[in-house]
């Protein structure tokens, strides 16, 4: 009898220990598990905080003027490359294996948009700052939030040559631009980057194929493309052609240049190039870039850009709550935009129907 109480108490013995075994496997378990589950919250606080390393910003204006500033104003580095809208996109396909850029800020939303679509952006981050936007900004800030828009500028008004033509015969609309009698001319959409806002804002008013019609029509009867809006600009002043759908920086800098340059802003709009700043979804420093995309929504920011008038491409409609615009400028101009879906799904296309009638 003895015995066999002995055995049971060794039974029981066993029966416990092992259970006991087993909740504490169990409880490591779910530690581990926990620090499993906290692991990659703590690899991502950790990537955006960066590598120490400058942050890398792609751009085709206020390059030189905003990164100083920024790293002044925020302690942030930052290193800063100018190209023009086209070089930079060919930049980054380039880097695609291996990425060099952290932000782009460029003219242009349907190229970003097709950027964004392709996976190169970061999307679905909100900046803090996004509520300083006034009406007119945050209507353009889409809805996956892959990039955020900061001004919004003429990538084309009409500019004629004032030895040539007088205020009352140019062309006071783009019917009447395109049906002049004489050489005109404009920016290369697939190299200079207000170029393709221009061209899609006017095929996305007429109709692809329509538009095609159009600018085939205008070839035959004196149409010129140069690769950048400062050409455009020395051809419009030297004669070569007489009117020009011109970027409304060189054009109103020619005019307050004294140059025989005249401006229209045509009342029913102007073709506009929105500029925004988005982050590259494979950034070190997503801390650093994040804080720039907040330091261009701030208000005093954009009164920086504003205020520079030695410098042209500070003639564009600031997009932040209480930012001014300069005075040079049609005040009450208004923009022939389209969207960034369709923009960034006829890119391809019109712009290399453009490179064949250069090539033709």
């Amino acid at each position: 009898m003895l015995k066999s109480k002995n055995v049971l108490f060794i039974c029981l013995f066993s029966f416990l220990l092992l259970t006991a075994c087993t909740a504490n496997e169990g409880e490591k378990s779910s530690a581990s598990d926990e620090e499993v589950e906290e692991t990659p919250n703590e690899e991502k606080m950790e990537d955006e905080k960066g590598n120490g390393e400058p942050i890398k910003l792609y751009g085709n204006d206020f390059i030189e003027e905003i990164t100083p500033k920024f790293q002044e104003d925020t302690g942030y580095e930052i290193e800063g490359v100018h190209y023009g809208g086209g070089e930079a996109l060919a930049q980054i396909e380039a880097e695609q294996g291996n990425p060099q850029w952290d932000i782009i800020m460029m003219d242009g939303h349907g190229s970003i948009r097709n950027l964004a679509d392709r996976g190169f952006v970061l999307t679905d981050w909100e900046p803090e700052n996004i509520d300083l936007l006034n009406d007119e900004g945050k209507a353009l800030v889409p809805e996956d939030n892959a990039y955020t828009p900061i001004g919004l500028h003429a990538s084309a008004v009409i500019a004629y040559n004032t030895d040539i033509l007088t205020e009352e015969t140019a062309p006071k609309t783009w019917d009447e631009f395109f049906a002049y009698d004489g050489p005109v001319g404009h920016a290369d959409p697939a190299v200079a980057a207000p170029a393709y806002p221009l061209v899609s804002s006017f095929f996305h008013q007429w109709g692809v194929e329509e538009g095609k019609e159009r600018y085939t029509k205008r070839f035959e009867d004196g149409f010129y493309i140069y690769p950048k809006n400062g050409p455009v600009t020395s051809a419009l002043i030297n004669g070569e052609i007489h009117i020009a759908a011109l970027q409304e920086h060189n054009a109103y800098q020619a005019e307050l240049d004294g140059e025989p340059v005249g401006v229209i802003w045509p009342d029913e709009g102007a073709p506009g190039s929105l500029r925004v700043v988005a982050i590259n979804k494979d950034s070190k420093n997503l801390e650093a870039a994040k804080a720039f995309v907040e330091y261009m929504l701030e208000p005093d920011t954009q009164n920086f850009l504003t205020s520079m008038e030695s410098e042209n491409s500070s003639l564009f409609t600031p997009l932040s709550e209480g930012a001014k615009m300069r005075e040079e400028r049609r005040q009450d101009g208004t923009f022939l935009l389209p969207p960034a879906e369709w923009a960034a799904e006829h890119e391809a296309e019109i712009k290399t129907w453009f490179a064949d009638q250069n090539v033709n």
